[in-house]
């Protein structure tokens, strides 16, 4: 079917989300390989951290060659150097040797680069003979640098650059979209999401995509692909051969699985030896080994449902989502006139709230109980697969548009807001922790999940990871507990403490395998695998209240005396000293698609009574908030933080932490009194929310890794998720949910709020009370409740 290039990358944007929602990440990685539209930067990072560096170079040559530009070519060489560097380590001279005569070919035959890659190569092999490789032989703080700078290269690629935002989508959006379009099927054969796998299926196949095709039918085990599997038998490649089988049967499963591995293994095994059929040629035994196991496999009751591929019309999923577009946008959220029959944004995909739970694999329901979709003709087969015909396709858009006729009905129900007040009402575990001092002041995950970190206000940090072994190999899961990680040096990361520690202000970043982290004394430098202190630096007055990591190495360091530092860590050079604050800095955040600073800060020592006021003595107001040009680190407009709802300033207009949106445009900036988002670089104010009275103070406010959601919490005990776009509320979680109260004097509530990196609904909450919870909605919920159908 011809559609347009955006339909068509749609789709595949759809599938991935798909794809990733399932937990197929081999399917995932070989789809974003083959059809080069989303550049996984978490998946490279993390080969690059675990040392796949075959890996690493098979992904990277799926979307550039070295000999694209300047960028493409020193990504490859970096990774070739860090690998001989490494194969070095381990004494295995024949492997350095092989990779350096590979990097010296292929960069010979460079021009631009014999002055710059060459020549470190040929040092690093003097290194070598000279065994001077120090700076290497601390294999994960080197793979973590390697990490940062890379990052760096792929986003200055122009290659990769549009490459590396995926699109924000709805969760179960190709779910919700297949239940639109075919909204009834033979519940008696296949589930909904079996349906869609197999028109996924269809339509790898014919775009060529086989990698995707036969990892997915791996991972869903849904369809054994007996051509591929003969392929691989006639061929003689035996490992791939019962890799493929063993995805949907095990040796010890029954009688016919056990007879299937061993007929192979026996063929593996004599042609190994040299002890062949010499009546028959080799092809003519592995064909008849083949139609002896199709005849085991066609038995095996584990196998039988798996053989059928259903009949379909060709390109049905791409005329599927066609047909969809074609109908939604007249009817899609905030929506205009589609005069022009543009393709409506992936953000705006129909979200039907009782289709969103869909079945699994195991189950043929296809809606909750008591609920069904609207009929198309009154027959039992009406499978999205099954071949169908024009008539057919139009009742099908007849009971689609019945939809929107429903939507009146569903506004006349009475709304109300999701309350959790019980643990049994949403995923909750307190983290493990036999010794709590001091309230949580600081609170973030990794930037893979994998781990939690705590600040204490008495300087101490905690690190609870779900890995199970040295590697970082863990993902924070709401029902699998994580454990406390303590090193076998039982070293405490603690902070040195500043003279004034019961008003000292906290903060740390991560950058790789290091904490960089402050609590009034001086900035202090630790190994996360060790808690080792590596070093101290910046020695006050004044004293750091926030820093951030930027680009190019740099850091930038938020005083207490209003000042704005511009550091380098490695060099131990100052490259700008920003002055525009009248008060101590309280946060900082950086764009990378802007190229821009913004900082807040404590400008709250002169207080106005209105806004007419100010404009009669606008010497001497106070900005809450600055944005900083990278490009020679001027200050290009300043914002004066003020209440929409009484056109007052706050009295005390504190902005206590601001946070980017993943677009890295819209700007998040939390009061104490009130929440409001600006649009960067100009700070054009979009929308403001100002909670219920009982509610305030806001402790913290935080986006959801999607951007859809943020997290507020308030010192009444509760975490509010409102959405993004017009700030209503969603869910309220109350602080009975989750915390146990006790008859102690400590007043208890929410201080921190951190949103996990991948997991739009996983939130960790860190207590006055020292302790760190974790929060993620039943399983049987989509999401933190739900906006009023209305919206």
């Amino acid at each position: 079917m011809c559609v347009d290039e955006k339909t068509y990358k749609n789709l595949i944007i759809l599938i991935m989300k798909f794809l990733e929602e399932e937990n197929c990440k081999a399917s995932l990685q070989a789809l974003e390989r083959e059809s080069k539209i989303f550049f996984n930067m978490n998946y490279f990072g993390e080969t690059i951290i675990n040392g796949d560096w075959e890996k690493a170079e098979k992904y990277l040559s799926a979307f550039t060659k070295p000999d694209d530009n300047s960028f493409s070519r020193r990504l490859f060489f970096e990774l070739q150097k860090q690998k001989y560097c490494e194969a070095l380590l381990r004494n295995d001279c024949t492997e350095a040797v092989n990779i350096f005569q590979k990097d010296l070919e292929e960069l010979s035959a460079y021009e631009n680069a014999i002055s710059g890659e060459l020549a470190e190569l040929f040092a690093l092999k003097d290194l070598r003979e000279n065994k001077q490789l120090s700076q290497y032989t601390n294999t994960t703080t080197s793979r973590a640098k390697l990490h940062d700078d890379l990052t760096v290269l792929v986003k200055r690629n122009p290659i990769l650059l549009n490459k590396l935002m995926f699109p924000r989508l709805n969760k179960s959006a190709f779910l919700s979209l297949l239940n639109i379009v075919c909204s009834s099927f033979e519940r008696k054969t296949r589930s909904v999401k079996e349906e869609l796998v197999y028109l996924i299926l269809q339509f790898l196949d014919e775009e060529g995509f086989e990698e995707t095709l036969h990892k997915l039918e791996q991972e869903t085990k849904i369809f054994f692909n007996m051509n591929y599997f003969r392929e691989y038998m006639i061929s003689a490649e035996w490992d791939k051969a019962e890799e493929y089988l063993s995805a949907f049967t095990k040796m010890d499963d029954n009688k016919y699985s056990m007879k299937m591995f061993s007929e192979m293994r026996k063929q593996n095994h004599l042609e190994v030896v040299g002890r062949k059929n010499k009546l028959m040629s080799e092809y003519a035994v592995r064909t008849c080994i083949f139609d002896a196991l199709e005849v085991l496999i066609k038995e095996n009751p584990i196998l039988q449902d798996k053989l059928k591929f259903p009949s379909m019309d060709k390109s049905r999923l791409l005329k599927l989502v066609r047909q969809l577009m074609d109908w939604w946008v007249p009817y899609c959220v905030n929506s205009k006139p589609n005069a022009n029959n543009d393709i409506i944004p992936l953000e705006d995909f129909p979200t039907v709230p009782y289709l969103l739970h869909a079945p699994s694999f195991v189950t043929n329901d296809s809606s909750p109980e008591g609920i069904s979709g609207p009929s198309s003709d009154g027959s039992n087969d009406s499978s999205c697969c099954t071949d169908v015909n024009q008539s057919r396709e139009s009742s099908r858009l007849a009971d689609a548009n019945s939809l929107v006729g429903l939507k009146p009905i569903e506004k006349s129900v009475i709304w109300k807001l999701q309350q959790i007040n019980e643990p049994s009402e949403c995923r909750t575990f307190m983290l493990p922790d036999n010794s709590v001092e001091g309230k949580v002041v600081q609170l973030i995950y990794s930037y893979t999940g994998d781990f939690v970190l705590a600040l204490a206000q008495n300087a101490t940090h905690k690190l609870w990871t779900w890995r199970s072994d040295k590697c970082f190999s863990g993902k924070a899961i709401a029902n699998v507990e994580p454990h406390l990680y303590q090193p076998p040096s039982e070293l405490i990361m603690i902070n040195e403490i500043g003279a004034h520690s019961k008003n000292a202000v906290s903060c740390f970043a991560l950058k790789g395998s290091y904490l960089f982290s402050a609590s009034g004394g001086k900035i202090s430098i630790f190994s996360l695998e060790t808690f080792e202190t590596l070093t101290t630096f910046a020695n006050p007055p004044p004293t750091a209240t926030y820093f951030i990591f930027l680009p190019q190495d740099l850091f930038a360091i938020g005083l207490d005396d209003s000042s704005i530092l511009i550091h380098c860590p490695y060099t131990k050079m100052t490259k700008a000293k920003l002055e525009g604050h009248q008060n101590r800095i309280t946060c900082l955040e950086f764009s990378y698609k802007l190229n821009v600073l913004v900082s807040s800060g404590a400008d709250a020592q002169v207080t106005y009574t209105s806004l007419f006021a100010h404009v009669n003595r606008s010497r001497s107001l106070l900005f809450g908030l600055c944005v900083w040009d990278v490009n020679g680190w001027k200050k290009l407009c300043s914002k004066l933080l003020q209440n929409l709802h009484v056109g007052l300033v706050p009295e005390t207009p504190v902005v206590n932490h601001i946070q980017f949106h993943p677009d890295q445009v819209h700007l998040l900036a939390v009061h104490e009194r009130q929440i409001d988002v600006y649009k960067a670089p100009t700070l054009d104010h979009m929308v403001q929310l100002v909670p219920k009275e009982v509610d305030l103070p806001i402790t913290f406010a935080t986006y959801s890794s999607d951007g859809k959601a943020i997290y507020v919490s308030c010192k009444s005990g509760c975490v509010k998720v409102f959405a993004t776009k017009t700030l209503e509320l969603r869910c309220q979680i109350n602080l009975t949910a989750y915390a146990q109260l006790s008859s102690t004097s400590l007043e208890l509530y929410p201080l921190v709020v951190a949103a996990h990196p991948s997991e739009p609904n996983q939130i960790a909450v860190g207590l006055t009370n020292g302790r760190v919870h974790i929060l993620e909605p039943l399983q049987s919920e989509v999401e933190w409740g739900m906006l009023p159908p209305d919206r």
